[in-house]
């Protein structure tokens, strides 16, 4: 707050207020009316002084009522680029065979092995059905049915018995039948299904080979007990890198490679760890791009490049709250109630006796209104009016602090 002074010159002279309302002491007239001071003073000689009064209005601050500002934020996101290396280890070492040689007398064994040319075959007998054949068809006759007209007995004749319709008293009834006269001749005949095979013994031979010494005969093949010497000859045999042939005289040849070895090749992300036997080749290739996204949102995308909006995460955020904004502060206005006025010089005559009277203002000061919303100190009520000197008195009446105006110039 701030406070403004008003002063006499900014005001009108305020009302004089009687002696009853306790803003102003009671002033004592001089022992002459109308007699002048010494100083010339209007109010006459023997006055006290008059303090001031100063009351105060307080106007409040002005404010406005601000939206809250709102804006958009979002979460970013963005793919990262990876690499990737490739390790490798063996699964399946290579199997490698070094050929060995020597140069031995030779000493060949004879075994005997039988070679079986036709296994042995067991017979079967003969298998077969019987059989009913006709030697000669049987005789069939038709016949047919008569009945006797005045009996009604049937019977069973052969076609056209009776010269026909009413015959001797027999008519054909329309049935006819099938009767065997003469049965037919047959025969039982055997009828092979499967000849007999005869049982066919084993065919078979010997032979004999030469074996060297350390060399395995043909299956169940049996020493003779015969050896004969050869020529000297170049025994070969191919072991494993590490293992050597029994015996001596053995000269070590080339390492030749069986089957290379198998390996098992992994891409791991850039930084991983590879499980245990893996060693890096040092080949490497692009990798497999990382979406990476921020966790709180923001109205601008983060530092670096490739951040795109993620869909559906727009939020709005309050950016500032709704509130009131002081336009112009509260502040006091202060300004003089009652001039003050300095004492004025004693009378002429100290001798005569004085009686003090009670006026209500200087003489000739000119009668105003308090302002609205005037604080009287003490809670005391202004009187509405006041009347110079020599003046009639009208009626007192009462204003309320709050019903009084600031003078011009607040």
């Amino acid at each position: 707050m701030h406070s403004r002074h008003l002063t006499l010159g900014s005001l009108a002279l305020m009302a004089v207020l009687g002696t009853g309302t306790g803003l102003l002491a009671p002033v004592a007239t001089a022992a002459a009316p109308g007699v002048p001071s010494p100083s010339g003073d209007p109010r006459g000689c023997g006055q006290p002084e008059v303090p001031a009064q100063w009351a105060s209005v307080e106007h409040p601050a002005v404010t406005r009522t601000v939206d809250a500002v709102t804006r958009t934020e979002w979460r970013w996101q963005r793919a990262v680029g990876t690499l990737e290396r490739e390790y490798a280890r063996e699964t399946v070492a290579a199997v490698l065979l070094v050929h060995w040689s020597r140069t031995v007398e030779g000493v060949e064994h004879e075994h005997a092995w039988t070679v079986i040319d036709r296994p042995a075959r067991a017979g079967s007998p003969e298998e077969g059905h019987h059989e009913t054949r006709v030697v000669a068809p049987a005789v069939v006759e038709e016949q047919a049915e008569y009945v006797q007209q005045q009996t009604g007995r049937t019977r069973w004749e052969r076609a056209g018995w009776n010269a026909g319709e009413n015959g001797n008293g027999w008519s054909p009834t329309g049935r006819t039948r099938s009767v065997e006269t003469t049965p037919a001749v047959t025969e039982d005949v055997w009828v092979v299904d499967r000849a007999a095979v005869p049982a066919e013994p084993e065919a078979s031979h010997e032979e004999t080979g030469w074996f060297a010494t350390g060399t395995t005969p043909p299956a169940g093949a049996a020493p003779t007990g015969r050896t004969r010497a050869v020529p000297s000859a170049t025994e070969e045999s191919d072991l494993p890198v590490g293992e050597q042939p029994e015996g001596e005289g053995w000269v070590e040849g080339a390492t030749a490679e069986i089957s290379a070895a198998e390996e098992e090749r992994v891409w791991l992300p850039d930084g991983t760890a590879p499980d245990p036997g893996f060693v890096a080749t040092g080949a490497t290739r692009t990798g497999t791009p990382r979406v990476e996204s921020t966790a709180a949102t923001s109205a601008l995308p983060p530092a670096g490049g490739g951040w795109t909006v993620l869909p559906g995460s727009a939020v709005d955020v309050v950016a500032a709250a709704a509130g009131e904004v002081v336009v112009e502060p509260a502040w006091v206005e202060d300004f003089v109630l009652v001039p003050g006025q300095p004492a004025t010089p004693p009378c002429a005559d100290p001798g005569a006796p004085t009686t003090p009277t009670e006026s209500a203002v200087p003489t000739g000061l000119p009668v105003v209104v308090l302002p609205a919303g005037v604080a009287v100190p003490d809670g005391a009520v202004a009187p509405a009016t006041a009347l110079a000197p020599g003046a009639h008195p009208a009626p007192a009446s009462a204003v309320t602090p709050g019903s009084a105006l600031p003078a011009s110039g607040a």
